[in-house]
């Protein structure tokens, strides 16, 4: 805990530890640069060169002097004495220009000596070269003109040699002292880039971890995941790959809050860590929302897979304790295993997918499902319908039959209900709860539910047209549908075929109206404004449909054809659906039974005051150009009868 909070306030505060580090670093590397320049100067400064040039001077003037007296006792050597009069003149640019006339002019006198003297023996120089005879005078003068000069060179070039010798000293304690300026930066630079290579590395390290883990339960995350199925592949050893789904998170999350969401994912994922993860060697991983992962290494047979996944639903059958409220969850477990159902990772995630989605299936609160091939036969019909669908919603590949909803007392037709057909083109007839489940799935329902309504509201104009009467048509809307504006779309249909309000009618099952009830609960009491009557289906399959009944303000009440199949010959079925009938009236709805096929259940149901009804016994849903013709002859029937 103590190290957690250390690492909280370190990351806190690692932005306002960074900059001084780097400003140390960067003015070390700075200072280090200019002293580093100033040693390389002073090194590259040629002190010693004036000393040997002064030295070569002052050996010039006397190898002059020598020639001088020599020619004097013997005049051949005029050749001689003028070779050494050219050395002599050559040394002097060398100590007036450039790097050591720079050098001696930091030496008293020194300049002003070199030119007197290099003067002095220039003037020489007419009487070596343009006189053809040097007399023994001239010779003793320029002997005697030269040697203070001679004697004060030598004495230039010792001082010379003592001010280069301070130069070197002071250089040296110069260069010693930058030295050890560099050495004490070397190491303010050592230490600043190491703290900064360390945080570089950290950091970078930090990033990687939370890339691949997840911030709430610091479980690795779906990146991770697939690192790892990638490097277990490699590794060709068989494993399995379990998927879960939590059941009944989203109720928590939306009774509790979401702050009790959360910590019940925490202990969701302890759970997992502590009784999986370290029991049987697996790795745990958070795909996000309520979906984990887990890969179980070294899985031989199904009998490895099934006792880790049978710990795992154990897991879930205790209750969860978050502060002062505890709840239950369930789970839903998907299983695939590597090389068995699929020998790469991408493959093996959809398989378990496959085989969780199949969990979910067979029991809604907690359990587990093995891939099978069949499941992907089944999945791959799925995915091929929902392009499928996409396609025929757009070039109206889909048709609508009506059936006729029946009064049990006159027998006349009151209203139709649209029902959705798709004969496809490989697979033939498609069941409408199968359209409406692939719809749902992959997010065509809205589209889909806007389709048949005004497909409806476009056959209704087409029978008002040739002349029929057109009477209400009640649509089947899906759940996802309460979040449109649904009397917006009827009305605007409506309009679009010049028919009045009121034709279109909609039909919700109790989960729709429970969804809509949670999230929008103006939707219905709008519909009632703008005079869309709504019909709650299959009452009676809800699990708690009755205490439903009081909170939606529906018009009518479908009970399903369950309860109506066995009334003529089940007590029990006919004393339901009678106290159905009567609660229906008791709250003012219209009673309409389903799936009516025999004259007994349809009498049986007209002596309970059932309004209305709707099965094969009066017809079966029939295509739209049949419609005006039965209607005729519905009434036609009902006159006779009467009569």
């Amino acid at each position: 805990m103590l190290h957690k909070e250390f690492k909280n306030r370190f990351n806190r505060h690692k932005s306002i530890l960074l900059l001084p580090i780097v400003l140390i670093f960067f003015i070390s590397a700075i200072i280090s640069f200019v002293q580093l320049r100033q040693s390389l100067s002073i090194l590259e400064q040629r002190y010693g060169t004036s000393v040997w040039s002064m030295f070569q001077l002052g050996v010039e003037l006397h190898r002059f002097d020598d020639a001088l007296g020599i020619y004097h006792s013997d005049p051949a050597a005029l050749k001689q004495l003028q070779q050494r009069y050219d050395i002599l003149w050559s040394r002097f640019p060398i100590l007036l220009e450039g790097v050591d006339a720079k050098h001696l002019g930091k030496v008293n006198g020194a300049t002003s000596l070199l030119n007197n003297t290099f003067n002095t023996v220039k003037s020489f120089e007419s009487h070596l070269f343009d006189s053809p005879l040097v007399t023994p005078e001239q010779i003793a003068n320029m002997q005697s003109v030269l040697r203070p000069y001679t004697e004060a060179i030598n004495k230039l070039s010792l001082e010379n040699y003592h001010y280069n010798n301070q130069s070197f000293n002071r250089d040296d304690r110069k260069i010693a002292s930058l030295q050890e300026q560099l050495i004490l930066l070397i190491i303010g630079l050592s230490i600043s880039g190491s703290i900064l290579l360390w945080m570089v590395l950290r950091e970078s390290k930090l990033n990687r971890y939370q890339a691949e883990h997840d911030s709430l339960t610091q479980l690795p995350n779906r990146v991770y995941l697939k690192k790892a199925l990638a490097s277990h592949c490699e590794l060709s050893d068989s494993f399995a790959l379990h998927l879960i789904d939590l059941n009944g998170f989203k109720d928590v999350n939306d009774t509790l809050g979401h702050h009790i969401g959360d910590i019940l994912l925490q202990s969701v994922s302890s759970r997992l860590i502590d009784r999986i993860d370290r029991e049987y060697g697996c790795i745990t991983t958070r795909l996000g929302g309520d979906e984990f992962a887990i890969i179980q290494p070294s899985t031989r047979n199904e009998h490895d897979l099934k006792k880790v996944t049978d710990q795992i639903l154990r897991l879930f059958e205790d209750k969860f304790h978050i502060g002062e409220q505890s709840c239950f969850i369930g789970v839903s477990i998907g299983s695939a295993i590597y090389p068995k159902h699929a020998t790469e990772a991408g493959s093996l995630l959809t398989r378990a997918d496959i085989a969780m989605y199949k969990a979910k299936e067979l029991s809604p609160i907690s359990g587990s499902a093995l891939f099978d091939f069949k499941m992907d036969a089944k999945i791959h019909r799925r995915q091929e319908l929902h392009r499928d669908l996409r396609e025929a919603i757009i070039n109206e590949k889909l048709s609508l039959v009506y059936q006729p909803i029946v009064s049990l007392e006159s027998e006349n037709v009151a209203y139709f209900e649209a029902l959705l057909r798709w004969n496809h083109e490989i697979h033939g007839p498609i069941p409408p709860q199968e359209i409406i489940e692939i719809a749902e799935h992959y997010g065509l329902a809205n589209k889909l539910g806007c389709w048949i309504i005004d497909q409806t509201c476009r056959q209704i104009g087409l029978w008002k047209a040739s002349g029929f009467n057109p009477l209400p048509v009640s649509v089947n809307i899906s759940p996802s549908m309460h979040r449109l504006d649904l009397a917006m779309i009827i009305n605007k249909s409506l309009e679009s075929y010049g028919l009045p309000k009121g034709l279109i009618w909609i039909e919700v099952t109790e989960d729709t109206t429970m969804q809509i009830l949670k999230e929008t609960q103006e939707v219905i009491p709008t519909l009632n404004q703008e005079g869309i009557s709504i019909a709650l289906d299959d009452f009676g399959t809800g699990l708690s449909s009755l205490s439903h009944l009081q909170q939606l303000p529906v018009q009518t009440l479908k009970i399903d054809r369950s309860f109506i199949r066995h009334i003529p010959t089940d007590k029990v079925s006919s004393r339901l659906v009678k106290n159905i009938i009567g609660i229906g009236h008791d709250l003012g709805m219209k009673v309409v039974a389903e799936g009516i096929e025999d004259l007994a259940a349809a009498r049986l149901l007209a002596s309970y005051q059932c309004d209305l009804g709707q099965g094969y016994l009066f017809s079966k849903p029939l295509h739209p150009n049949r419609i005006p013709d039965f209607c005729r002859d519905q009434k036609e029937k009902c006159s006779n009868s009467i009569a």
